[in-house]
């Protein structure tokens, strides 16, 4: 939010230099951005979080500045009612229908004899400093108002009310919706708009309606001032893509007791600059009175939560500077009374941060952590070294690994056989490439071979992450999976690849069972959440033999359909003594392994190797009809 300091001198006393204040409103939670000189003034852009909407008007951040400085805020002059109104010569009528579950509130008056033309150059100049575009007297005073107290309102010119009538309720879905600024949107179901008696003429808390606009023809307004429920305006706005000041005000919770105010100072520069009257009886529709609430503040539980010790006047003078306006109710309890605009005081731990950060965090001593480190496995934990030990197995490997989005086209469903019908589809996606969510992570790591192959030859890379299974949100469930694609390493290099990880962690599975051969090169896919509950962490020590082993290889020659792994295990089945057989090496028909013999307990002879040894190729030439190599 863009302030002038300027326009925040007219409500407060400020000592402090622009810099200063800046670095003091930051330390109270008014994160300041940026300070720009801009002629003979100082522009303050703050970051508003969004449970301070009350800063989202400079009247707002004038009273953290008072706070701040322990001085009393001056509120811009307005008059003090709407009574004695009964010199209107004629009331113009007004039907208003509305329902306080969508529209908690709904103030406005009628002003006639108005002539829409120019702002002011003070009143131009302001809104510009402010990042706002002057468009014409009416609209920019209601601009101007929203920004200086914080309550948006909007004008409507009241010849364009057909009927009469203004109709508050929610869009039935579909309705075309053309703004202010000439953009059309169809409007989504629940939306909350006002009717007359023939047509939509605004989209409430967002713009509006174009057909209900102030131009240079408009001669009487209508000024509404209303409550708008968060929930209905945030999910609109998401759906729209549509956002506001207003908006953004209405998202986080308006001042509800503060419509009147708003609408006050709104006549007043209206009637000054526009000229006019009043032709209408104040409306001022509600289910309840918006009035300040009690919040009770315990002292001593205060300062136990805070761990420093601050005296029970300098907390009645915090909250004083606070307008809170606080009174002892017992020895230890202080009530305090928030006004409408602090919707974010709800209980007493509010009022205790709320002396805290004005008390300032940085007179908090320093001090070490106390307690005891804890012992107990929280229900939630997550062991990050699993994960971390297979990245690593893979980066050895040399691959890469890389993060894509969760969302993918339905071109890319298409092109990797995925039927779209029963993935998991965004109902508002932001475009048609992030339409879907992905069901497997394939198709991202071959469109990330794809975009590397014209910058490196030899392309590995990986990723563990979420997919989306399911094809109805019902029956839509989450799991990790470790998938990933090569373009240059063979299927005996992945699947030895994947037999390391499996070995690292007891997993008896078939690695060849989890890899694909594609036109791009060869992929694997693995389904973590299913890999996780097999593994077995549990090691058992094998102490280093003290005996040495013998080493031998035979070369064979058999058929190229018989599996490599058939051939191993049959070898290991002749005797205990041979501890380990690998696959050396094949070529064409040939194929030789690599068996080490060893026991125990004591050293083995070449007699009994040669034994163990002929009984091999015995059971290999039975079971396989091998021949041996010369």
């Amino acid at each position: 939010m863009l302030v002038p300091l300027s326009w925040l001198k007219e409500y407060v006393d400020i000592k402090l230099s622009p810099k200063d204040l800046g670095e003091r409103l930051t330390e109270v939670g008014l994160n300041t951005e940026k300070i720009t000189r801009e002629g003979d003034d100082v522009i303050f852009e703050f970051e508003i979080t969004p449970n301070r909407p009350d800063l989202l008007s400079v009247v707002g951040i004038a009273r953290e500045i008072a706070a701040i400085e322990n001085t009393k805020i001056k509120l811009p002059p307005f008059r003090s009612s709407f009574a004695g109104q009964a010199k209107i010569k004629k009331a113009l009528p007004l039907t208003i229908k509305t329902d306080s579950k969508i529209n908690p509130r709904f103030t406005g008056i009628i002003i006639g004899g108005v002539k829409v033309r120019e702002s002011p150059n003070w009143l131009k100049e302001r809104l510009l400093k402010t990042g706002q575009r002057p468009i014409n007297n009416i609209v920019d005073i209601t601009n101007y108002v929203m920004l200086e107290f914080g309550n948006p309102l909007h004008a409507f010119d009241y010849k364009k009310i057909k009927g009469s009538v203004m109709t508050v309720h929610q869009a039935k879905g579909g309705e075309k919706f053309t703004s202010v600024d000439k953009i059309s949107y169809h409007l989504p179901k629940g939306a909350v708009v006002i009717s007359d008696s023939e047509k939509i003429i605004d989209l409430c808390g967002i713009k509006g309606e174009l057909n209900s606009g102030t131009f240079e023809d408009t001669t009487t307004v209508f000024i509404r001032v209303p409550v708008e429920v968060p929930v209905l305006i945030r999910k609109t706005t998401t759906s729209l893509s549509l956002r506001s000041d207003a908006s953004s005000i209405f998202e986080r919770g308006v001042n509800a007791g503060g419509t009147i105010d708003a609408l006050k100072r709104c006549v007043d520069l209206i009637l000054s600059i526009a000229g006019g009257e009043i032709s209408g009886e104040l409306i001022d529709t509600k289910k309840e009175d918006f009035l300040p609430w009690k919040v009770h503040l315990g002292i001593e539980r205060l300062n136990k939560i805070l761990g420093i010790s601050i005296s029970e006047k300098e907390i009645l003078g915090l909250l004083q500077r606070l307008n809170l306006n606080p009174s002892k109710k017992t020895r230890d309890i202080i009530e305090v009374t928030v006004p409408t605009y602090r919707n974010d005081l709800k209980i007493e731990e509010d009022i205790i941060e709320e002396v805290a950060r004005l008390y300032g965090y940085n007179k908090f001593p320093k001090t070490i952590p106390q307690g005891q480190i804890p012992v107990k496995q929280i229900p939630y934990l997550k062991d990050f070294e699993i994960e971390k030990k297979i990245k690593n197995i893979l980066v050895a490997s040399s691959f890469s690994e890389i993060s894509t989005y969760s969302l993918i086209s339905e071109k890319d469903l298409l092109e990797n056989k995925i039927n779209p019908d029963i993935t998991l589809r965004v109902d508002n996606p932001v475009s048609r490439e992030f339409e879907y969510l992905r069901p497997s992570l394939i198709p991202n790591l071959k469109k990330g071979l794809l975009q590397n192959k014209p910058y490196f030859d030899k392309i590995n890379l990986f990723e563990l992450g979420k997919v989306y299974l399911g094809p109805t949100l019902d029956k839509a469930k989450e799991e990790y999976f470790l998938s990933g694609i090569s373009n240059n390493k063979s299927y005996f290099e992945i699947k030895g690849i994947i037999e390391k990880i499996f070995g690292e962690f007891a997993i008896k599975d078939n690695p060849s069972d989890y890899i694909n051969i594609l036109d791009e090169g060869i992929s694997f896919e693995i389904n973590f959440t299913d890999f996780e509950k097999s593994i077995n962490l549990s090691k058992v020590y094998t102490p280093i033999p003290k005996y040495p082993s013998i080493i031998e290889d035979i070369n064979i020659i058999v058929e190229d359909k018989v599996p490599t792994g058939k051939i191993i295990k049959e070898i290991q089945n002749q005797s205990p003594l041979i501890v380990r057989v690998d696959l050396l090496d094949v070529f064409e028909s040939s194929r030789t392994f690599h068996i080490i013999y060893q026991h125990k307990e004591r050293n083995l002879t070449n007699e009994e190797v040669s034994k163990i040894r002929e009984k091999i190729l015995v059971a290999l030439k039975k079971a396989f009809k091998i021949k041996i190599k010369e």
